[in-house]
């Protein structure tokens, strides 16, 4: 449109899978999964980028939370808002994409994804660009 170009994908299916049982597992303890672009680099001019603000996700847990404890984060838009309401910050810092509120709670595997959406302005110069997603599974308390 005249706001910007899209581009849409699905990200592969992540697995995460917690072999502890519950008395291994300190109090309040939980973990959680964020993800965080790099710079998309055109692959015929390195001169040429797209940053990765202009990323924006909305996650979703695929296996069922039966205690309700383990859930997808929310989504995050583009710089460019995709006019979901979602906060327009793309994927430069580290954001939610699953995690449990206590990891005694649900033991076991979970799988996610995430929509993937590329909005960046229309004057982009068209090719073809590659970026590396981090994906960082922390275990707190």
């Amino acid at each position: 449109d005249a706001a910007a170009r899209q581009f849409t994908g699905t990200l592969p299916t992540v697995t995460v899978t917690d072999t502890r049982t519950p008395e291994e597992i300190p109090a309040g303890e939980y973990w959680a999964v964020v993800g965080q672009a790099g710079r998309f680099v055109a692959a015929d001019d390195p001169g040429k980028t797209i940053g990765p603000e202009f990323l924006g996700w909305k996650p979703r847990l695929l296996s069922d939370s039966s205690t309700g404890a383990v859930s997808a984060g929310e989504p995050v838009s583009s710089v460019i808002s995709d006019g979901s309401g979602a906060p327009e910050v793309g994927l430069e810092g580290q954001e939610l994409l699953v995690s449990t509120a206590d990891s005694a709670d649900e033991i076991g595997t979970s799988q996610v994804n995430a929509d993937l959406a590329l909005r960046t302005p229309v004057d982009v110069a068209a090719g073809e660009y590659h970026s590396t997603l981090t994906l960082s599974l922390f275990n707190q308390s």
